[in-house]
């Protein structure tokens, strides 16, 4: 996140040339377009300039309290030093940014990375088999990353996107399933879900009100409205037995 051309394109051109395999995300040159883009892409490294336009790289990380991603401050000015690692950043570079002094952080970094990814799974391993025999139901759901493990209670509903389907959480979050919405219907047996459209399959649980129509739509409890097609409207009454 940073407001200098000449410093956005210095960084993208040396990681274009050094680092290949990292994917640029985006580039935000103000504190509102900056917070929308790491809560939406979730990246694992940010480059943060202190002074950006509508305010400061702090303001950004105290939008995001949850944020994951690495810090690596960049800056023409020291004296914000100690706050930046009051917010646990990987490193803090002075402008002019070198070639070196770059590489050194991203590389520190990556292994902040591998520490913390390496430290999760061996926590996961650890939480599924330390589970009682009637915890919640759990689902291994494939991605294009991998595969991720969740309460199917977690999930308020399933919506088609072509060759894929997004799942939403209750959480607020997303995972993108690399399987279309049929073959998640295979997944998704516990029988609180319920297919209400060709798009959709939602969890009953949090299903708040149900408005007649054509089909009808339903509202969930994070209100989110979401349509019952007429084919299945009456198997969707039935189920609520309210034929």
């Amino acid at each position: 996140m940073e407001d200098e051309t000449a410093s956005q394109q210095y960084l993208k051109r040396l990681l274009e040339k050094e680092l290949p395999d990292i994917q640029l995300a985006g580039i935000a040159d103000n504190v509102p377009d900056a917070t929308e883009m790491i809560r939406n892409y979730a990246p694992d490294l940010v480059f943060m300039d202190i002074d950006i336009k509508l305010g400061t790289g702090f303001d950004v990380l105290s939008a995001l309290p949850g944020i994951k991603s690495e810090i690596i401050f960049t800056t023409a000015f020291n004296q914000f030093a100690i706050d930046a690692f009051r917010y646990h950043a990987v490193d803090y570079l002075l402008k002019p940014l070198e070639d070196q002094r770059v590489l050194e952080a991203v590389s520190h970094c990556r292994m902040r990375i591998e520490q913390k990814n390496s430290s999760q799974q061996i926590a996961q391993l650890l939480q599924h088999f330390q589970q009682p025999v009637l915890h919640k139901q759990r689902i291994g759901i494939h991605t294009i990353d991998g595969i991720e493990f969740v309460d199917v209670d977690d999930i308020l509903f399933a919506e088609a996107k072509g060759n894929y389907t997004e799942l939403k959480l209750k959480a607020g979050t997303k995972i993108i399933a690399s399987k279309k919405l049929k073959e998640m219907e295979q997944h998704l047996t516990d029988p609180v879900f319920f297919r209400i459209h060709h798009s959709y399959i939602v969890n009953s649980r949090y299903i708040k009100r149900y408005y007649k129509g054509r089909g009808g739509y339903v509202i969930l409890t994070d209100e989110t409205s979401l349509p019952v097609s007429s084919a299945r409207k009456d198997d969707f009454l039935k189920r609520f037995g309210q034929e």
